[in-house]
């Protein structure tokens, strides 16, 4: 199958008039792509499936096939289709691109609804209307006083009518220096955003950091003359000013230190996960952890632990940035990965009951969702079930499991 042929296909699925000698022909083409170009195919025939119209029915059969395709080549592992509504092909081509999407995850979808829903005990309660995380964050002055930000309105903070140094511009914190010195670089502000928050920050050297969920962001008041550094323990993306006289200086958690001139990357370091995850995007950024050190070329990730530098791989950097787009992208995760950022999120405690199960997900969702609609999506594997009461979210393997 060529690129003409598989657009012919396409047509035909929308209109559903392909025949299974084509989807079987689809299958084999599919496998034989390298990784990126099989993603867009995929991405391609879900967007044409997803449009047909449900009311024509399913073919059962066609779907089974898929499924089989699809595990053959990336292994048996569930899917799970939550793209939302609102996507556009820019969004999906421009911002998170070559995405592995779903032709499974609406295989898991349509087979656990027609053959599963019955073996299930009970859904997500309706009435769980825990909703997404929002621009929420407290700003810790040096002098250690707190300004919870969402309580600040728009313009130049204040304090006893003093100037901070800080303005408000809708989810925007801009760290002016207003009248700073570099003899003010020791004094250090703390940004923190609890779970269920996110906020971005404008540095005093024009640099921008967007900081997820259940983060601490340390920065000085004016960075020092030769170096700009900083320090989070939790997770932030950085699109860093270049400034070759200054090099840009990032420490984690773990003591792990990231080295930049002009670069955009991101950095996982939770202090409760057992490894910090460095994606870059653009530029060039030194990773140094104790005696280990490496140099990423964009499209690479380290990874990291209290001891080195564990491994560096090629990835696609859509799913690292996919939480400052909106959207939760998981990668084949673990049920834990995958129930750590939904806690993070939506500020949930998550308990499991029973074995913790081996199933990884493989999908997208928008984190302006409620956790409810998360959770079903979730669901609709057929492997796993979930509880919510309060704001704690149960975890159990399903009978199927």
């Amino acid at each position: 199958m060529d690129q003409q042929s598989f657009e012919d296909f396409l047509k035909k699925v929308a209109q559903q008039t392909h025949s299974p000698s084509e989807l079987a022909e689809f299958l084999r083409w599919l496998k034989s792509l390298p990784g990126e170009q099989a993603a867009a195919a995929l991405d391609k025939y879900e967007q044409v499936f997803s449009t047909r119209d449900t009311n024509a029915g399913v073919d059962s059969e066609a779907l089974r096939r898929i499924e089989e395709g699809i595990e053959n080549r990336l292994g048996p592992w569930p899917a799970v289709d939550t793209i939302s509504q609102k996507r556009t092909p820019v969004v999906l081509y421009l911002k998170v691109a070559a995405i592995f999407v779903v032709v499974l995850s609406i295989v898991s979808f349509f087979l656990y609804q027609n053959q599963f829903a019955g073996k299930r005990k009970q859904p997500v309660p309706a009435t769980a209307a825990i909703g997404p995380g929002k621009n929420q964050a407290v700003l810790k002055l040096s002098g250690g006083r707190s300004i919870l930000l969402e309580e600040v309105a728009d313009g130049v903070i204040t304090m006893n009518d003093k100037a901070t140094g800080f303005e408000k511009k809708s989810g925007l914190l801009v760290a002016k220096g207003d009248g700073q010195t570099p003899d003010d670089a020791g004094a250090i502000n703390m940004l923190e955003t609890p779970k269920g928050g996110q906020y971005q920050l404008a540095l005093p050297d024009g640099s921008r950091v967007w900081v997820n969920a259940s983060t601490r962001l340390f920065f000085p008041t004016v960075f020092k003359p030769g170096e700009r550094k900083v320090k989070v323990l939790g997770e932030a993306y950085f699109e860093v000013k270049s400034d070759p006289k200054n090099p840009f200086i990032v420490e984690t958690g773990t003591g792990a230190f990231l080295r930049v001139l002009g670069t955009s990357f991101n950095v996982s370091a939770y202090p409760e996960d057992a490894q910090e995850i460095t994606t870059l995007l653009t530029g060039s950024l030194q990773v140094t952890r104790s005696q280990s050190q490496v140099l990423l070329k964009p499209g690479q990730q380290a990874i990291v632990n209290p001891e080195k530098i564990m491994d560096v791989q090629e990835v696609e950097t859509s799913y690292a940035v996919a939480w400052k787009e909106g959207y939760f992208m998981f990668n084949r995760e673990p049920v834990k990965d995958v129930m750590n950022k939904i806690a993070r999120w939506y500020d949930v405690e998550v308990v499991y009951e029973g074995p913790v199960i081996e199933t990884r997900f493989w999908g997208t969702v928008s984190r302006f969702s409620r956790v409810s609609d998360v959770l079903k999506m979730l669901e609709a594997t057929g492997r796993v079930h979930f509880t919510i009461e309060g704001r704690k979210i149960i975890v159990r393997k399903t009978l199927k499991a």
